[in-house]
């Protein structure tokens, strides 16, 4: 069958790759950029973090958990930062470096209680890679 000096099959032949173009087009997918503050691990890597605090006389026990979702730590190594803080007023900052899995690591620090105990006790953890870039900061609280 001709179509004004056109074959149908090639006609739909046409029609076909071009719509094969379009929705090749608006389906081709977004790439998520780095994180914040150039934390690196690729593309759509987000990092998340939680603070659990346990008291045992004379310390806190303080457990901070990072994870990351939509990929691995920049690792080998994280820092973690831990501030403590006592009604709203700064008393104790300790660090360590711990190696970390693939994609989740786990701090634990020992932090001592003042000898004036009683109080509102927060625990400010920020989360940095090998490289200085921060992936994460979470909070945990305790009432003595």
């Amino acid at each position: 069958m001709r179509v004004r000096g056109w074959r149908a099959s090639t006609l739909l032949l046409g029609l076909f790759v071009s719509l094969s173009i379009v929705a090749l087009v608006t389906v081709t997918p977004v790439q998520a950029g780095k994180p914040a503050g150039g934390a690196g691990g690729g593309g759509g890597v987000s990092y998340s973090c939680s603070v659990a605090v346990t008291y045992s006389p004379g310390s806190f026990t303080v457990k901070t958990t990072i994870t990351a979702t939509g990929g691995s730590l920049p690792g080998p190594t994280e820092t973690d930062y831990v501030s403590s803080y006592k009604n709203g007023v700064l008393y104790n900052t300790q660090s360590a470096t711990n190696s970390v899995g693939r994609n989740t690591a786990t701090f634990t620090f020992n932090v001592p209680v003042p000898s004036s105990g009683a109080g509102a006790y927060t625990f400010q953890s920020t989360i940095l890679s090998s490289k200085g870039s921060q992936l994460a900061t979470c909070t945990g609280t305790y009432s003595l």
